[in-house]
């Protein structure tokens, strides 16, 4: 069952039941939602209910026949409240309360800083984590409200992240651990309804949380290009940084690997030999990769040599034409990076090091759109970028080629003058 509750007594002359945009459907209480018809959209039909109070409207459903039942279904609830619209029993009085519950049910998990600072997080399939339950406390404290008790909430803190100044993506993952919390609250009996789900099932909802298409990006430090004077200034930096694990961001700049990649590669997958690093199927994020069933080879530049036997040296191990090796002159095995980072924590050192090194800033992934360009531009076959980038073709066209410089234009322009040349 969907959508928007309203009374009819709020509604103007020519959206009430039965004159205008509604036209009367076969069954009784059950109305066609003439702008919902014209614009072609599945859930048309209507009902309306009362009971010895307020006339009850909902909206939004795909056939008359479910409207109707769903009408039967919430006079029977009214008859059995006295004519009021029961409310949804909460075994947790507050958002708050009810995250407490889940973390004591290791749903939801709860770290403290050194300055106290109480950080709650889901941790995902793909294993990163998302905070945002700060962004959903401030809405609450601000609109007065102690839960999400439904989808027209949801539907409210969607537009007050957007009035905000916040970013599309953080009002996607904003939903997202909505979903995922209150999925958990309802199998643990914390709470009795999804709202997400019921924003999501009625379609004048659903319009307000869906993520617009176009927006511009809020950071568009996301795609600015990292020229090799910054690479090579980022790189000194690492060196002289006190966690050898910082490592990862001077490669990150070289190679443009997706950050948790570093978290999950071996000492066992790099090859100084050829030059490349293998890739497990299980450590893409892409699908593309995954069903592949094999280690996929990503380039090893040179420029990134120093910088892994800079690393091999902090941490007691060799690097050289055999890989990564003991003292004894045994292959070192195991993670690459032995304590993995925190996503937060890798986006902190990153931004950390850029200004040490005095760097305008650019965001992680800027490295991997700047070294994907770089590839392309280097006339290497498209096929050979996604192996490396764990991309397939069609997203490396998609979301990261970007328009050609005048300078490209003009090689392109030579090169093809040469080509018609030797076919005359």
């Amino acid at each position: 069952m969907s959508a928007t509750l309203t009374h009819s007594s709020k509604l103007p002359q020519t959206d009430t039941p039965g004159s205008g945009r509604w036209r009367r459907a076969k069954y009784a209480g059950v109305f066609v939602d003439t702008l919902a018809e014209a614009r072609g959209a599945v859930g048309k039909f209507a009902f309306k209910v009362k009971w010895r109070g307020p006339q009850v409207m909902r909206s939004g459903f795909a056939t008359a026949a479910t409207a109707r039942d769903a009408r039967l279904k919430m006079q029977a609830e009214l008859i059995e409240n006295n004519g009021r619209l029961p409310h949804h029993r909460l075994a947790s009085d507050s958002f708050r309360k009810m995250v407490e519950a889940l973390v004591g049910r290791r749903d939801v998990r709860k770290t403290i800083s050194k300055a106290g600072r109480v950080r709650y997080s889901i941790l995902y399939s793909n294993g990163n984590d998302y905070a945002l339950f700060e962004l959903c406390f401030r809405f609450l404290a601000e609109s007065k409200k102690h839960h999400f008790k439904d989808g027209a909430t949801v539907a409210s803190f969607a537009t007050w992240v957007r009035n905000t100044g916040r970013s599309e993506r953080t009002l996607e993952m904003a939903i997202r651990l909505l979903n995922k919390v209150y999925g958990f609250a309802l199998v643990r009996g914390l709470f009795a309804v999804n709202p997400v789900k019921e924003a999501k099932q009625s379609e004048v909802l659903a319009y307000q949380i869906k993520k617009k298409p176009g927006h511009t990006r809020k950071y568009p430090a996301m795609r600015r290009t990292i020229t090799d004077s910054d690479k090579r200034k980022i790189c000194e930096t690492v060196r002289r940084w006190r966690d050898p694990r910082a490592v990862w961001v001077g490669l990150n700049v070289w190679m443009g690997l997706r950050p948790s990649v570093f978290n999950r590669i071996n000492f066992e997958d790099f090859d100084p030999m050829a030059g490349l690093l293998y890739v497990r199927p299980e450590v893409h994020k892409s699908r593309f990769f995954r069903e592949a069933g094999k280690p996929s080879a990503s380039i090893l530049r040179r420029e990134a040599y120093p910088l892994l036997q800079h690393y091999a040296a902090k941490i007691g191990l060799r690097f050289d034409r055999a890989g990564f090796v003991d003292a004894t002159g045994n292959k070192a095995t195991g993670l690459f990076i032995r304590r993995p980072y925190g996503r937060s924590v890798m986006r902190r050192q990153w931004g950390l090091i850029l200004r040490a090194a005095g760097v305008e800033y650019a965001a992680p992934y800027a490295a991997r759109h700047t070294v994907i360009n770089e590839l392309l531009s280097s006339e290497i076959p498209v096929q050979d970028v996604a192996t490396h980038s764990g991309n397939s073709p069609e997203t490396i066209f998609r979301y990261y080629v970007r328009p050609s410089s005048d300078a490209d234009i003009r090689r392109a322009a030579i090169k093809w003058q040469g080509l018609e040349k030797v076919a005359v």
